[in-house]
């Protein structure tokens, strides 16, 4: 699915006529509510807010885009249809006539200008400013026009605008007067009840949803579980009718059992990113950087820590066709097949043929795993890998970008974009150049993936980039694995997985309890 959205997210002159393709013409059975035991706590509601991805999870239940992704490409959100100007240089937007806020104004073109502009204003201190970065100038041409002009040509602004965790739409007269975890107004088809923290988020159906006979359920509960095991033990007790699985070890627990459904994945677009000093040490050496990529088994990390549940991929994961690269349906990758011989012979030519020491940081309990794999693969060429557990994710993310830390393992989220995949990690000025290297051919081959708008020309430019990556190892990719398995009851109908793990098409779904 993920290979059709991302080959549309193109600036290109197009016109949408189609209402969402996720929608049924009907819901057979209206009511009902569906539970969903959820973690972590989200903390804060505020849409563009946070770079935390959990939050969006639930706001885009309570807030639209201008655009959104379908099963075919891009689909028309709040915006009926867009133009693109020849000279690249400006979209404008035709918006629904009609659409409510929650608190009963329509939505026009001045709360698009309002949200946008504030993501860019430094006061608002949104993380996502650099996505929009390219923006000169947002503008209302009349109640239900925009016109967003570029500073120059940049390919990934329509999957921008279709992310809910980069741009949902709030309203000029609310937003900034409102504590939006108290009191919330979007013009999604679920409004926020309550939020209370550490315990749950309640969210009730819009009767005034702009797509007209939706949402099938009354309401959306989200309790705040922060275990994996309580928030299955929940579901298999039927306390919840929705689980997302995020460590496959648990997934036998439900797979084939009576009364579950497994919702098919949307493609594998979460990576395992193994962040190398390339500036300093022994890993400033390209040869011990390859030894370790060839010495790596990845089929067997696959089938150890992810159970056989996912691929060998890069930083554009498998998922995302036609950018990302998919072992056995593209050419093999330089350094990628294992080859433990090879590997002894590298670290020789490097001076390290009696042994090397090296040392990782992990957090997340799959990274631990990892790391615990490859320190057992590692140790048959002579690398003795010693393993740092840091607490928290975001202090080990920072202990890597801010000292002089040679390994580090990071999970990495599924990105609308190729762009927002790779730009932001390999570029050489980069706050967070997680390879900390600098590379004039790299970061010239990034310019060029941001600025191309042709579809063909910007995918070899991207299948460009993997190579050149994994030629020179400035990371490696154990794995890439779906963001999260999910599970429903069977009496769950309609509903269907997004690529991001969010639960977006809980609109389109009905209940069928007997």
């Amino acid at each position: 699915m993920l290979g059709r959205i991302a080959a549309s997210c193109i600036l290109a002159s197009s016109v949408f006529l189609a209402t969402a393709a996720f929608a049924d013409d009907q819901c057979p059975v209206r009511g009902g509510s569906v539970t969903i035991p959820f973690a972590p706590d989200p903390g804060d509601l505020t849409p563009s807010k946070k770079a935390q991805f959990p939050p969006s999870l639930i706001y885009d239940q309570i807030y639209d885009t201008l655009l959104r992704f379908g099963p075919k490409g891009l689909e028309p959100g709040l915006a009926t249809k867009y133009e693109v100007a020849p000279d690249k240089l400006s979209i404008t937007f035709s918006l629904r006539h009609g659409v409510m806020f929650h608190h009963g104004r329509e939505f026009e073109a001045k709360d698009v200008v309002f949200t946008l502009d504030r993501i860019l204003d430094p006061k608002f201190t949104s993380p996502w400013a650099g996505q929009l970065s390219s923006i000169e100038k947002v503008e209302a041409l009349d109640k239900y026009t925009v016109k967003i002009s570029l500073k120059q040509p940049f390919a990934p602004i329509l999957s921008i605008l279709a992310t809910a965790w980069y741009t949902a739409i709030v309203p000029y007269d609310f937003a900034d007067s409102n504590n939006l975890n108290e009191k919330a107004s979007g013009t999604g088809p679920f409004m926020l009840v309550e939020y209370v923290p550490n315990d749950h988020v309640l969210l009730k159906a819009n009767p005034n949803y702009w797509e007209k006979g939706y949402p099938c359920i009354d309401s959306i509960r989200y309790n705040i579980v922060p275990e994996q095991q309580a928030q299955i033990s929940a579901f298999r007790q039927g306390n919840a009718d929705l689980v997302a699985i995020n460590d496959p070890k648990f997934i036998a627990l439900l797979q084939g059992k009576p009364g579950n459904k497994a919702v098919e994945p949307a493609g594998p677009v979460n990576e395992s990113g193994l962040a190398i000093n390339t500036a300093e040490g022994p890993t400033s050496d390209i040869r011990v950087r390859r030894a370790l990529s060839v010495g790596m088994d990845r089929k067997g990390v696959i089938d150890t820590v992810l159970f056989g549940h996912g691929e060998i991929g890069t930083k554009i994961p498998c998922g995302e066709v036609p950018y990302g690269w998919c072992q056995g349906k593209d050419p093999e990758l330089p350094y990628y097949k294992y080859d433990p011989d090879q590997a002894k012979k590298l670290l020789a030519e490097a001076g390290y043929e009696k042994g090397l020491d090296l040392t990782i940081q992990v957090s997340l309990p799959l990274d631990v795993q990892t790391a615990e794999i490859l320190a057992d693969q590692w140790k048959k060429i002579g690398v003795n890998l010693k393993i740092q557990q840091i607490p928290d994710f975001n202090q080990q993310l920072d202990n890597y970008i801010h000292v002089k830390d040679q390994l580090s393992i990071v999970t990495l989220v599924w990105q609308p974009d190729p762009h927002a995949d790779v730009y932001p990690i390999y570029y050489s000025t980069s706050k967070i150049n997680l390879g900390k290297f600098k590379d004039k051919d790299l970061d010239a081959l990034l310019d060029a993936g941001k600025a191309e708008t042709d579809v063909q020309k910007r995918v070899k430019i991207y299948k460009d980039i993997q190579n050149l990556v994994a030629d020179k190892v400035y990371m490696l990719y154990p794995f890439t694995k779906p963001v999260n398995w999910q599970y429903v009851k069977d009496y769950v109908n309609n509903y269907k997985a997004m690529p991001s793990g969010s639960f977006f098409n809980l609109r389109y779904t009905w209940l069928n309890k007997k």
